[in-house]
């Protein structure tokens, strides 16, 4: 099995159009939506790269009057950061409010040692059992 690479797609939007060129090969694809031309893009790899096997995986590279692809790298990174912050976050306050309650404090009692509501302790802790009811 060979090592999957990878192909540059260049995008622009004209008009009502996204447009894509695939690096080394001709012509394009155009679509409506950003979405669709994704779709169009990983749906076409197969057909186009048909000699290899398997299809790269597409890089894209957006071209945007007054915004540059750093822009971009950079909302994506900060967008990963605050998803992993998130998590953690989420992660210690369950943890925080459990060890809480078996202390034996009241939900509100949780809430003033935490700085949150007692709604937002009752939500975490409801969050919590629906997602051991969902595993």
């Amino acid at each position: 099995m060979g090592v999957q690479d990878n192909v540059d797609v260049h995008v622009t939007k004209t008009g009502a159009l996204w447009l894509a060129t695939v690096q080394g090969v001709a012509g394009g694809m155009s679509a409506r939506s950003l979405k669709e031309l994704h779709g169009d893009v990983a749906e076409g790899l197969p057909f186009l790269f048909s000699d290899r096997d398997r299809p790269p995986v597409p890089v894209f590279h957006y071209t945007l009057p007054g915004l540059t692809e750093d822009d971009l790298n950079a909302f994506a990174e900060l967008q990963r950061r605050a998803a992993a912050i998130a998590d953690d976050y989420t992660r210690t306050a369950r943890a925080r409010v459990d060890q809480l309650a078996r202390l034996g404090l009241s939900d509100p009692d949780i809430g003033e040692l935490l700085g949150l509501s007692k709604q937002r302790i009752q939500q975490i802790r409801t969050s919590k059992s629906e997602d051991r009811q969902s595993a």
